[in-house]
């Protein structure tokens, strides 16, 4: 008798917030860049190295749009408008160099390039305040600025792409006294590797290797915009906000997303990523109306939906698999959708378990787990579907050798491993639908099976509120004055303060974390009524956060002029 192949669906979720801010014409945030240049291009670049090795891939339609506004001559963020000639930087821009161009992990990166290190050690570790910003300029030189400059904007390069380029493994063996020519240089990298991103994942999609789903447009949790009472289904007794029910806005931000979908992939989407996994009964008639062939969510959700348990061993290995493993009809309202939901625990392994593993120690581990898996189905009729999927970005900058090792391994490991199978969700169901149905979905997240992540402390609730007087507001105005290119600009405003990463940070997260996203909230509102042609409620000029004892508040201008053309862009 022949070993029964086990499926697996591995689903790398890449999403930034919109952090562009329209009013002043630059970026808030540089994540978009950054991650772009670190993991974006090169996530789907390993992939291709390995043609038997399926992958999904979630490219949310914020970031997706924030990649081509990036293209456009005029674009920059508050981190390349102090990119400047060292010799021409202020006291300010010195102080935000000091105090941000060591964003990114200090002992897993930073330490790993020496006079990099020295460079931070020579600030202080730890974040800095005004007092020990105005120090630490003493102790540096125009030329350590510059250095400073390149150092941040190359370890912002994924380690592999540094390593096969002779021009950045020029830099990485220079390691100081880098010229001002060798910065801009080294700048066009990150535009360069921005304007690939779409290119790569076309051509792996054209050739099968893998599917490109996508999310609500600027990532929403859709149960809270149909209900955000629903939110009491999961956690009854949660304080909440006033009321807010605009279902018209969950099928505008998914709409959206199939718009930029077709115009990009030229295709319809076939799957569908819930922002934060956040599923309720209602989304289902909503995707299903829009033709989604799928969607998934979090193992939770399926055993609150089923009313049971996934059951665990001592070494997380689960003990009932006929139920996790096979995808569902999900059903409501008449309509149905197929559904797959990811192993929690092994989709956890990799975003922060492995990170403090040896890359191969990790990648047999995973191997392994799998393996147990397909033995315990053996016995089992029809095929099964092992589901991992989570963030595509933030937890490699945590392992040892970023990405690259891990993924390698891994990926040789399963195309080496006999009756382990990677496929793409959609692929799989066409070959496997689903058996069962589910009649009753409930409504959560992957954080804890409910929606309490977004909603239900003091300045969340605020935040709903705002939102909620604001789309009053738009909605009184297209009652009344109903003039189209202004109702527009206002909704895609509306449409931008509805994401989900705004009420994530805020009362999870420190100040300094969740108080740039409270800022920009405020000024997406701001431009709803700047639109509508309305003076904006002084209400908005406030902070709802207040920075503690000793902390300088975040201001709502950025801290270094708008450069309108970069310099690096001007050969």
């Amino acid at each position: 008798m022949s070993q029964k192949i086990l499926n697996i669906a591995f689903i790398w979720n890449q999403h930034q917030p919109y952090y562009h801010d329209e009013h002043q014409g630059l970026f808030i945030m540089p994540w978009v860049r950054l991650h772009a240049a670190k993991d974006y291009y090169r996530m789907a670049e390993i992939l291709e190295q390995y043609p038997d090795i399926r992958a999904t891939f979630s490219l949310s339609p914020s970031l997706l749009e924030q990649l081509e506004i990036y293209g456009g001559e005029q674009a920059t963020d508050l981190y390349l408008n102090v990119m400047k000639n060292a010799r021409e930087l202020n006291e300010r821009e010195q102080n935000f160099l000091l105090k941000h161009y060591f964003d990114i992990q200090h002992e897993k990166v930073i330490s790993r390039y020496p006079y990099y290190w020295q460079l931070l050690d020579r600030r202080g570790l730890n974040e800095p305040g005004q007092e020990e910003l105005f120090n630490a300029r003493e102790r540096y030189t125009i030329q350590d600025y510059l250095d400073l400059q390149v150092w941040f904007n190359l370890v912002w390069i994924d380690p592999e792409i540094r390593q096969h380029d002779p021009f950045l493994q020029g830099l990485m063996y220079k390691g100081r006294n880098f010229s001002e020519k060798e910065k801009k240089a080294l700048l066009k990298y990150h535009f360069s590797l921005m304007e690939d991103v779409v290119p790569i994942h076309c051509r792996l999609q054209e050739k099968g290797q893998i599917e490109i789903i996508t999310t609500a447009y600027y990532h929403p949790i859709l149960p809270l915009l149909v209900d955000n009472y629903s939110s009491l289904r999961a956690t009854p007794g949660l304080p909440l906000p006033q009321r807010f029910s605009f279902p018209e806005d969950a099928r505008a931000q998914v709409e959206m997303s199939t718009e930029q979908y077709r115009r990009l992939f030229d295709m319809k989407p076939r799957g569908f990523w819930p922002p934060e996994m956040a599923v309720s009964p209602e989304t289902i008639p909503l995707l299903a109306d829009l033709e989604f062939k799928w969607t998934v969510t979090d193992e939770q959700i399926l055993a609150h939906s089923l009313d049971l348990e996934i059951y665990r061993d001592g070494y997380g290995h689960v003990l009932n698999p006929e139920v996790l493993y096979q995808p569902y009809l999900a059903c409501g309202e008449g309509t149905e959708v197929p559904i797959i939901f990811r192993d929690h625990h092994l989709s956890d392994r990799i975003g922060f378990v492995y990170q403090h593993m040896n890359a191969s120690d990790a990648a047999a581990d995973m191997i392994h787990r799998l393996q147990v898996i397909g033995d315990k189905l053996a016995g089992s009729s029809g095929n099964y579907l092992v589901t991992i999927a989570l963030d595509g970005e933030n937890a490699w900058e945590w392992y040892g050798g970023e990405k690259n090792d891990f993924l390698n391994a891994l990926y040789a490991g399963i195309s080496n491993t006999p009756y382990l199978k990677t496929v793409t969700v959609n692929e799989y169901l066409e070959e496997n639908p689903p058996r069962r149905k589910i009649n009753s979905l409930a409504t959560g997240s992957w954080v804890d099976h409910n929606l309490a992540r977004w909603i239900g402390t003091e300045h969340k609730n605020k935040l709903w509120d705002r939102l909620l007087e604001a789309r009053m507001a738009v909605k009184d105005f297209s009652e009344r004055a109903p003039e189209p290119y202004r109702l527009k600009q206002a909704l895609s405003s509306i449409y931008k303060a509805e994401g989900s990463d705004f009420t994530w940070w805020v009362d999870s997260m420190p100040y300094y974390l969740a108080a740039p996203f409270e800022i920009l909230f405020r000024q997406h509102l701001a431009g709803i009524y700047l639109a509508m042609g309305k003076g904006i409620p002084s209400s908005l000029g406030e902070p709802l956060l207040k920075a503690p004892h000793g902390e300088k508040s975040h201001e709502c201008v950025p801290e270094i002029p708008v450069c309108m053309v970069p310099s690096w862009k001007e050969e």
